[in-house]
């Protein structure tokens, strides 16, 4: 029973990947930030993982996601702070991100800044942009720290 149960979470995982990859492929200056190693795939499908690492989230039921359209904007705000409070706490334990953590990161800020005409989302776009201001101050003091010790 923990196999099919393990098994479904998955597809749900993919399904979730899927439509964020639907819904950032609508925008131009998105795509553009994935001319490098890391394909777009692979950070959806992490955005996906880091959403469910807690076990499946209540507030993503069938109803609210069609996996065959681009995921509603609403869901995608909960996404992307879910990744990004994940991340400042692997920040702010010391941990390095790799490469597609910072590219969830400058996605995010991206995302939410072509979204600003949105009010109901107002609060998210804030929490969003600090986290992604404070990754960065974090990453840049601590980089400061390691060239001071050389």
């Amino acid at each position: 029973m923990a196999f099919l149960k393990s098994l479904v979470q998955q597809w749900h995982k993919a399904d979730l990947g899927y439509s964020l990859l639907l819904n950032f492929r609508r925008s131009e200056e998105i795509i553009q930030l994935f001319n490098g190693a890391t394909d777009i795939k692979t950070v959806t499908n992490l955005i996906a993982a880091l959403v469910y690492c807690e076990g499946e989230p209540i507030w993503l039921t069938k109803e609210n996601q069609d996996t065959e359209s681009p995921l509603k904007d609403e869901l995608v705000f909960k996404c992307l702070v879910i990744n990004c409070q994940i991340l400042f706490i692997k920040v702010s334990q010391q941990s390095n991100l790799n490469q597609a953590e910072r590219l969830i990161l400058t996605l995010s800020n991206v995302w939410v800044n072509q979204k600003r005409d949105d009010q109901s989302s107002d609060d998210l776009i804030v929490l969003i942009k600090k986290i992604y201001s404070q990754v960065y101050s974090i990453e840049l003091e601590s980089r400061n720290v390691i060239k001071n010790m050389k």
